[in-house]
């Protein structure tokens, strides 16, 4: 008989009320492959876009959602070597095949790649099984809650500010909608970097929290104009990067608050992905627009090593039980939140 577990899983595409919490076949750990009890998990605006639409992402119903997930290592499949049962790790978020992309260091490019709630069942369950390679081992002391909110905002975040951006020291970086988990990360890892920081958002409380984290600068969208301010604040000079997930709604102000060869890193579009390209910006100002998801392995380590020094503490702004994850997704996508959503799997190994 088929031994099963508790799980979140999509059963159609009509919104939140299409999630089931209930019972799934537990997987079984294939040639290379580790079982992972997973301890927590975190919400992603993806869970969103799986419920409400899901197309453009190859996959079958019904499907377990989540992305992210920290765990414990129940078992080991044939071919295991590097891991062993009971080590504690957080999941880079992608299955990869053996092909160019990978071969380079670049996993989250791979032809072959699926990531779990996307492509093929995810972290919102008792248990997740994926290749060796993608469990990555955690100190002790490092929370499986906090481990669960860097697979994919904060290493998407991570990519975006350090190889994508080059943030430094002296540069002016503008962020648009502080609040959401990347956004908040992103201002996290350039606070790291002492860069200047001009963000916003529609709330004076997500602005206020922002600046607690190190926004030098904060503006408020519903009171003021953003591209005026970014010019009052860098002497009309314009900003060095932006960091871009918005889409639509703030393409023309990114273009426009840039200064020459400045650098537009976008990692969302959640207002629309067609926005006027003003390509003669582009190119007389000779401005770079880079693309960004995820990381790849090597970010991944790097990521968790800052976590476990304690360099920055993932922002959690609430934790959610299993049961509750249909709740908690409507409290994401209201928008309310600073930071990222959790959820509690195993409350007994989060602690």
């Amino acid at each position: 008989m088929t031994e099963t577990m508790r799980a979140a899983f999509l059963e159609g595409h009509e919104g939140i009320g299409s999630l089931t919490v209930g019972r799934r076949p537990r997987p079984e750990p294939g040639h290379g492959e580790v079982l992972i009890r997973i301890a927590a998990a975190g919400l992603n605006r993806v869970d969103l876009y799986m419920a409400n639409d899901g197309s453009g992402f190859r996959h079958e119903l019904p499907i377990t959602l989540g992305v992210d997930g920290a765990g414990v290592i129940e078992a080991l499949g044939p071919g295991c070597t590097a891991r062993r049962v009971g080590e504690r790790v957080v999941i880079y978020p992608a299955r990869y095949g053996l092909d160019e992309f990978t071969r380079r260091g670049d996993q989250m490019l791979s032809f072959s790649r699926a990531i779990p709630g996307e492509n093929i069942d995810g972290c919102f369950a008792d248990y997740i099984a994926m290749p060796e390679a993608c469990a990555f081992p955690i100190a002790d002391d490092l929370g499986f809650v906090e481990a669960a909110m860097l697979p994919t905002a904060y290493l998407t975040a991570w990519r975006a500010v350090t190889t994508a951006g080059q943030v430094r020291s002296a540069d002016w970086v503008l962020i648009h909608g502080v609040g959401g988990g990347a956004s908040t990360a992103a201002l996290q890892f350039c606070a790291l970097r002492r860069a200047r920081t001009i963000v916003t958002s529609s709330s004076d409380a997500k602005l206020a929290a922002a600046r607690e984290r190190g926004a030098t600068h904060t503006i408020n969208y519903r009171e003021q104009d953003v591209l005026a301010e970014v010019r009052r604040i860098t002497a009309r000079r314009g900003v060095d990067v932006v960091i871009e997930n918005v889409g639509a709604d703030t393409w023309g102000t990114s273009l426009k608050a840039l200064t020459g060869g400045g650098r537009l890193v976008v990692f969302g579009a959640t207002t629309g992905p067609n926005p006027p390209a003003d390509l003669q910006r582009v190119f007389i100002r000779q401005l770079h627009i880079i693309g960004v998801t995820i990381g790849n392995f090597e970010e991944f380590r790097t990521l968790v090593d800052a976590a476990e020094r304690k360099l920055f503490v993932p922002v959690v702004d609430r934790v959610v039980p299993l049961e509750e994850v249909r709740e908690g997704l409507a409290y994401l996508e209201s928008g309310q939140q600073t930071g990222k959503i959790a959820v509690a799997v195993d409350p007994a190994l989060c602690g």
